[in-house]
C-alpha cells in the first residue's frame, strides 16, 4: 500500500476559454486547475462562467461534476450574483448523484450564505433554537 502526499497550490488565473482549451485536451488536471482558476480570479464575466459550470454538471469525470457545483459557490461568495432560477434547480437536481451530493450541498449554502445573507443568519438562529442540546 502506497501513501501519495498531495500539496495545496493557487490555480492561476483562467478563463472560460482556458478550461475549454483544457476540455478540448482531454487534460483533467488542467480542467480542474482552470475551473478554479476562472472562478477564483476570472475575468469578471461571471455569466459566461455560470453557463460552462452549469454546463459541466454533466460532464462524464465525476471530479469536474464536483468541482463545477464548487465553482458556482464560489461565483456567489466573488460576484455577488448569480442567475438563481437555473442555477438553484440545477443543483439541487445533481444533490442525487452520490458523488456530488456533498459539494452540490455545500454550494447551495454558499449561494445562501453569499446572496442571501439575512435569510441564512434568520435560519442559522431558527436551527439553533430548535436544537437544545446545541444550548450548552
Amino acid at each position: 500500500m502506497s501513501h501519495e502526499h498531495h500539496t495545496f497550490h493557487n490555480p492561476p488565473s483562467a478563463t472560460p476559454v482556458d478550461v475549454r482549451r483544457a476540455l478540448d485536451r482531454n487534460d483533467i488536471v488542467g480542467v480542474t486547475d482552470a475551473m478554479v482558476g476562472c472562478a477564483l480570479y476570472g475575468d469578471g464575466d461571471w455569466k459566461a462562467s455560470q453557463e460552462l459550470y452549469l454546463t459541466l454538471l454533466d460532464h462524464p469525470d465525476h471530479q469536474v461534476q464536483a468541482l463545477a457545483a464548487t465553482c458556482l459557490g464560489h461565483l456567489a461568495r466573488v460576484y455577488g450574483q448569480l442567475d438563481e432560477d437555473r442555477v438553484v434547480p440545477a443543483l439541487r437536481h445533481v444533490r442525487a448523484r452520490p458523488h456530488v451530493r456533498g459539494t452540490a450541498g455545500n454550494a447551495l449554502k454558499d449561494i445562501e450564505v453569499f446572496l442571501h445573507p439575512r435569510r441564512a443568519r434568520w435560519r442559522g438562529r431558527l436551527w439553533r433554537l430548535v436544537r437544545p442540546w446545541t444550548w450548552f
